[in-house]
């Protein structure tokens, strides 16, 4: 523990001299005067014992005297715990008001932006609705335009036929898509129908092709013998004629018209019956084949069928031509 000693004479008179408040130095001077008296009448009772009952009522005066100076100087000093005690109070309460009123100034300032904020908002909407008012007063002031129950009613029959119109969107949608769905369909059905006739031209044309190796059979059959009364060929004559008619098969697929079956003339002039229905019988054949590809084909095709058969026509024609010579040599001679 930190030892309490008495100070020396100079470093209480330092202290005295550092007080704050010098009013209160007068009990305390009062109560040293009281014991330096003590003291010198202390000593002069111990040099003239003669005086000591005189100054026994004097002892009983200064007594009462200085237990009054105690008191003084106690009260003196209670007075002082109290000042500081309310000091200390007052101190506290002032932090507490400084506090207060430093966020009371903290709020005001804070508001008072706040508030600047909300005038400059205030005052940019004055002007725009100063401006809307000039712009209400040019438009209002139009005598061309319509009341405003005249462009309410105008307004509502638009909305009414803006709904209308996006119901009809709606189901034109539908309808179209239905109407894709029902192509698709078409177009499926479409490529079936046009397998389905490929399969049966294939087909057709299958048993066309049995049909005209058929006739081609039929219309090789050997040529009947002449009558005795016909002018007999010449022994060259024979061989040519078949080279002629193998190159004749190999050149032209189709069957030979009537012109190549022609046979020698009898007396009479007239042909053989037999090379008469050969001939007929082999030229059938084609003219079926021609219809067919015309039926089949359609613009172009038909043309090139044409000029085909006038090509296989003058071919025969050509051909039959040193035959036919050779029998009106025959003739002749």
């Amino acid at each position: 523990m930190a030892s309490w000693s008495l100070l020396d004479e100079r470093s209480e008179t330092e202290l005295h001299k550092a007080r704050l408040l010098n009013v209160e130095e007068k009990p305390f001077k009062r109560i040293t005067k009281r014991l330096a008296t003590v003291s010198s009448i202390i000593s002069k009772n111990a040099d003239n014992e003669e005086q000591r009952e005189v100054a026994a009522g004097t002892t009983e005066q200064l007594q009462e005297d200085l237990t009054l100076d105690f008191a003084a100087f106690d009260s003196s000093i209670a007075r002082l715990q109290f000042l500081h005690d309310a000091n200390e109070r007052e101190r506290a309460r002032y932090d507490d008001d400084k506090k207060r009123i430093l966020d009371e100034c903290q709020s005001v300032r804070d508001k008072n932006i706040d508030l600047r904020h909300q005038l400059d908002g205030a005052r940019a909407t004055l002007l725009q609705r100063k401006k809307f008012d000039d712009l209400a007063e040019k438009i209002t002031s139009n005598r061309l335009l319509r009341p405003r129950e005249d462009q309410l009613a105008n307004l509502a029959k638009l909305e009414d036929e803006c709904r209308e119109l996006e119901r009809e969107s709606e189901t034109y949608t539908e309808t179209w898509r239905e109407r894709r769905d029902q192509f698709n369909k078409i177009m499926d059905e479409g490529m079936l129908l046009r397998r389905q006739i490929r399969d049966e031209k294939e087909e057709v044309d299958r048993r066309e092709g049995m049909n005209e190796g058929t006739e081609d059979d039929v219309a090789a059959t050997p040529r009947p013998e002449l009558h005795g009364s016909a002018t007999p060929r010449p022994d060259g004559d024979g061989q040519p004629k078949e080279d002629d008619e193998g190159a004749k098969g190999d050149d032209i697929s189709t069957p030979m018209p009537a012109g190549d079956n022609l046979q020698v003339p009898t007396v009479s002039g007239r042909p053989s019956r037999n090379t008469s229905v050969a001939g007929s019988v082999a030229a059938t054949p084609k003219v079926e084949q021609e219809e067919i590809d015309r039926e089949d084909d359609e613009g172009g095709d038909e043309d090139g069928e044409v000029s085909g058969e006038e090509m296989d026509m003058d071919g025969n024609e050509a051909g039959a031509s040193p035959e036919v010579e050779n029998e009106k040599m025959e003739v002749d001679d």
